[in-house]
């Protein structure tokens, strides 16, 4: 995260040429040029310029150039390896790992990492099993990023309730009070609802799933997919969260937002007409200026059950090396600096690395994040079958939806999602 002032605000080569060259030496004798590619909006890396200046400055030997290409565009970078080019350092979602190393289309970094091991190691790091594929180690853990509850204190304090909830059940009933007492003009939770296919209801679906011992998809014995839900614990998560809205703990006009972003529930927490939702940490960082602006004090806390490991889930960014770069000892250089706390000190992002994180001061309101990131873990138990996680996805968002509106009874949702779960992981 942006832990200290930036002095520095560099911009952002924002235009990548198709098939950009690979690195090469510099007009000075031994000097070295490395092209990073990052893929997040030009907005958010004010931070990552700055560092990436300040090592151009003290490292004049090993020059790096940052490019932006946003959206990410995976399968362009592979499109460029395949030929020959592109970035020497890419910047990879963790979903997207296993696409590029399954080809090779990444450089191992096993020897370099032998070589020139991580200072801490790499025990400490998040999100290992998303990087590392048929025993070898294909891009680092960079960045980390999880759902905290975003809740205000005063709304809270003004219903009664003394402390943010540890388990789901103790929201709902908290969120109910919260909405219960101010008679409506305060929601107690809000979330996005609504049945598209990327809604950010996925997220706190998995979390009460994951809560309460159970998973959507899951190995067997004999290394085949199933679903790892029976239908009554399925049905009962649906109507845990139908119940919200029929006892008022959260507002009906939900179940049209898709996105935890949305103006309706960013606004809402803002202005104080919503009391919790959850959030990331790159929403929250501006959220919380425009709380100040007017009057509110939000503050994070883990999500229910979010101190128990697995209960909640562990995105980012991981760092690979092109497997065509002439220069992956100084590439490997780089990588590394920016893995370090120095670089975060800048950047506002959530190392990966557990021992990085430590050596950073986090605001008490960011909190939430800090404690929960340690116990999160990532989407990685929902791929190698033939269904994809955004297929799962999309089933069960529209699924629960369709009990919010009224459509399908809980117990019809949760047979209908199992059917669709076990004909999708047969292929």
């Amino acid at each position: 995260m942006k832990f200290t002032k930036s002095v520095v605000a560099a911009a952002v080569t924002s235009l990548v040429l198709p098939l950009a060259a690979c690195s090469g030496s510099g007009s000075g004798s031994g000097s070295v040029n490395l092209v990073f590619r990052q893929f997040d909006p030009k907005g958010e890396v004010a931070g990552l310029t700055t560092a990436i200046d300040a090592w151009n400055k003290s490292h004049p030997k090993i020059h790096v150039e940052m490019q932006t290409l946003s959206p990410n565009n995976v399968q362009q970078f592979a499109r460029e390896a395949n030929s020959g080019s592109g970035p020497d350092i890419d910047q990879i979602g963790y979903a997207d790992v296993a696409f590029l190393a399954k080809p090779k289309i990444l450089l191992s970094l096993d020897d370099l990492m032998k070589k020139d091991p991580v200072p801490g190691g790499t025990d400490n790091l998040l999100a290992k099993d998303m990087v590392t594929f048929d025993g070898k180690t294909w891009a680092m853990p960079w960045t980390a990023d999880t759902m905290a509850l975003v809740y205000n204190p005063k709304a809270l304090s003004a219903a009664g309730v003394k402390s943010p909830p540890t388990t789901w059940e103790q929201l709902a009933a908290d969120a109910k009070q919260i909405s219960s007492s101010s008679s409506g003009k305060t929601s107690g939770f809000c979330f996005a609802a609504s049945g598209s296919a990327t809604s950010s209801q996925w997220n706190a679906i998995n979390y009460y799933i994951w809560a309460h011992g159970g998973t959507l998809v899951q190995k067997n014995s004999s290394g085949a997919w199933q679903p790892g839900i029976a239908q009554p614990q399925l049905a009962s998560a649906i109507q845990y969260f139908a119940d919200l809205f029929s006892s008022g703990a959260s507002p009906k006009a939900n179940q049209a937002v898709q996105d935890y972003s949305d103006p309706s529930i960013v606004n809402g927490l803002a202005t104080g007409s919503c009391a919790m939702s959850y959030e990331p940490p790159a929403t929250f960082a501006p959220l919380l200026k425009q709380a100040k602006a007017a009057g509110t004090t939000l503050t994070t806390a883990p999500m229910p059950s979010g101190l128990t490991d697995g209960a909640t889930h562990l995105g980012g960014r991981a760092l690979g090396i092109n497997r065509n770069s002439k220069h992956p000892d100084e590439a490997w250089q780089v990588i590394k600096y920016l893995m370090s706390a120095t670089t975060f000190k800048t950047y506002s992002q959530y190392p990966a690395s557990k021992s990085t994180l430590t050596q950073l001061t986090v605001p008490e309101s960011q909190q939430g994040f800090v404690k929960q990131l340690p116990h999160a873990r990532s989407f990685a138990r929902y791929i190698g079958s033939d269904m994809t996680v955004a297929s799962i996805e999309q089933l069960v968002n529209q699924r629960f939806s369709a009990v919010y509106s009224g459509q399908s009874s809980s117990s019809d949702a949760a047979a209908a999602i199992i059917s669709g779960l076990t004909k999708g992981l047969k292929g």
